[in-house]
């Protein structure tokens, strides 16, 4: 295979790197979005129903998706970045021997680098964006939990 051909390949390749990316991406918003959903329910069935304790199935839903999420990131996500990086810093680089590249590794398998664990699940569970949405929104539910046992909140008081 020619030098050419191969680039013509790992083009390809980045392309459909880039294509797995837009459906995880799609997949995590669909989450977030159901999560949101589901999370405002729950605060409004605790004031529909008078509930105090309401507010920590919130809390666990926070936990749960953010969980949930960087699952997603870890078992799938993660290893097309890699291979991307990868693919990304191999061509860019001066005086870059495609040759040694493989081809069509979407996992990027015959190249990844041994690390440590928690290289690999740090970037998949603490991102910023994802710990920050559900961490304010547990928190967010927590605080409305804290204000109702408090009495700084009240139910409304409505006829039947």
């Amino acid at each position: 295979m020619t030098t050419e051909q191969r680039f013509e390949i790992l083009k390809i390749e980045l392309a459909l790197i880039q294509s797995r990316f837009d459906k995880y991406d799609d997949l995590i918003f669909r989450g977030r979005t159901s999560f949101i959903t589901l999370w405002l329910a729950c605060l409004g069935l605790s004031f529909t129903i008078k509930s105090d304790v309401v507010p920590w199935l919130a809390v666990g839903l926070s936990v749960l998706y953010w969980f949930l999420e960087g699952m997603v990131r870890h078992q799938y996500w993660f290893k097309y970045v890699d291979r991307y990086r990868f693919l990304r810093d191999s061509i860019n680089k001066p005086g870059a021997d495609l040759s040694n590249i493989s081809v069509y590794d979407l996992t990027n398998k015959a190249h990844r680098v041994s690390t440590s664990r928690w290289h690999e699940v740090r970037p998949c569970f603490f991102k910023l964006e994802p710990t920050v949405l559900y961490g304010v929104m547990g928190m967010a539910a927590f605080l409305v939990w804290l204000l109702l046992r408090l009495g700084v909140l009240t139910f409304p008081v409505g006829q039947r």
